[in-house]
């Protein structure tokens, strides 16, 4: 509800408040009338400020009553209006706010019914010192007898409203502040409202006084641990106070490391999507062996190895776990079945990595790979025209592998094989074979 436009009575408030009464109240003028049950809910606003309420569908009665001071004593007007609020829609009224009265207010006339016969009461006479009026009147200032309360006795009858405000003849449910329970203050028109005087607060234990209402500091989301400091809204779904500490929901990726008890909040401030604290406020920063990290999902995992490395197994805890070259296949720099190449040598210092680990034709022609001289230095001991060499041993003899470009290369694979003995033939020593 947004005040609007301010009227000459708004201009001058430095503070509203709004009651809402059930669909049993009236209006009566610019207030509710008489016998009405207690508001339902009230708000306290600086005068111009919008006014949130949160209340069902349905009939309701709204008195706006404008005040000239921060503590809510100095009634300078009020407006009453009756209003059905529907639900899921904005509801905009105009309250006409009317001066308060004098404390003699003009008495209309009533006629009554008197015990023998008909008699016009409005028109008796009467005197105000002391008074002579019968019970349930009072002396008015023109003289004659008026419907109202004199003494707090004329208001017993009634347990809602059980005092008399005196100066303007009208029972009430209170008078002063101690007339209500704790939590609430006594209105201008006699009725208990939320709210409290941050000077004297009637607040019950634990509340504090804010914005002159009674505020649980322990669990409201905007006055959390004390007045005015409200739970930060930064990647929060939904946001929520436990114990004067700020205790949201988080967006997802995010989570709330800092719980401040007092200073502005920051909501959920850490990034747990972040290799630097991945998952979780205490989790350790992501390190991976020859690995690049990543943290797309509160997990630690495998976003690029180093060169010359690979992740074979498939585990972000190992990291890049494979040292190799590009074999290429399925899952390029790794073995078929997941695990890690293995390292050989030549045999001549040359380095080289592939899949097999025991003798074999294909590790003999891969160790020829890796050693490619321009002159065969080994003359005879292998077929002429031989550009690559590696020799494997076997129990009686040793065999040389070789490319080949002579006639009597094996088609298929362009290799010629020759087989002399360990003697002519060159071999890599014991410490020369750790593919062996």
């Amino acid at each position: 509800m947004s005040m609007g436009a301010m009227s000459d009575v708004l201009g001058r408030a430095t503070l509203v408040r709004l009651d809402v009464y059930d669909a049993n109240a009236r209006c009566a003028g610019a207030t509710v009338a008489d016998g009405a049950a207690p508001p339902t809910l009230s708000k306290v606003a600086s005068a111009g400020q919008p006014i949130k309420l949160d209340v069902p569908a349905g009939r309701h009665v709204l008195l706006l009553s404008a005040f000239g001071d921060a503590t809510g004593t100095q009634l300078l007007g009020s407006a009453c209006i009756e209003t059905d609020v529907k639900a899921n829609q904005p509801a905009c009224f105009n309250l006409a706010l009317a001066d308060a009265p004098d404390l003699a207010e003009p008495v209309a006339d009533v006629d009554m019914a008197g015990t023998s016969g008909d008699v016009d009461l409005a028109r008796q006479l009467c005197s105000s010192a002391p008074d002579s009026c019968p019970a349930g009147q009072y002396c008015a200032t023109d003289g004659n007898c008026a419907a109202g309360c004199k003494a707090p006795g004329d208001c017993a009858a009634t347990p809602v409203t059980p005092m008399c405000k005196t100066a303007e003849h009208r029972c009430v449910q209170c008078l002063v502040a101690g007339d209500c329970p704790l939590g609430k203050q006594c209105s201008p028109s006699g009725t208990c409202v939320d709210g409290c005087i941050p000077a004297a607060p009637n607040c019950k234990s634990g509340d504090q006084c804010c914005s002159m209402l009674c505020i649980d500091v322990a669990s409201d989301i905007f006055n959390c641990g004390s007045c005015g400091r409200a739970c930060s809204s930064a990647h929060v779904t939904t946001a929520g106070c436990n114990n004067k500490l700020c205790a949201p929901q988080c967006s997802s990726g995010w989570a709330d490391c800092n719980h401040p008890i007092s200073g502005t909040d920051d909501g959920c401030e850490t990034n747990v999507n972040d290799v630097a604290r991945c998952g979780a406020c205490n989790a350790p920063a992501c390190n991976l062996a020859h690995a690049t990290p990543d943290c797309p999902a509160g997990a630690c995992t495998v976003k690029s190895c180093n060169a010359g490395y690979f992740d074979c197994d498939a585990k972000a805890s190992t990291g890049c776990e494979c040292a190799g070259a590009n074999l290429g296949g399925a899952t390029p720099g790794c073995c078929p079945a997941g695990t890690c190449q293995t390292a050989h040598t030549d045999g001549f210092g040359h380095s080289f990595y592939d899949c097999i680990s025991a003798y074999s034709e294909q590790l003999a022609r891969d160790a020829a790979k890796a050693y490619a001289p321009t002159v065969n230095p080994f003359g005879n001991n292998c077929p002429n025209g031989t550009t690559k060499v590696i020799c494997s041993m076997s129990a009686t003899a040793c065999t040389c592998w070789a490319y080949a470009d002579t006639a009597t290369s094996n088609p298929a694979t362009g290799r010629a094989r020759e087989n002399t003995s360990a003697a002519t033939c060159f071999c890599p020593t014991a410490g020369d074979q750790p593919w062996n």
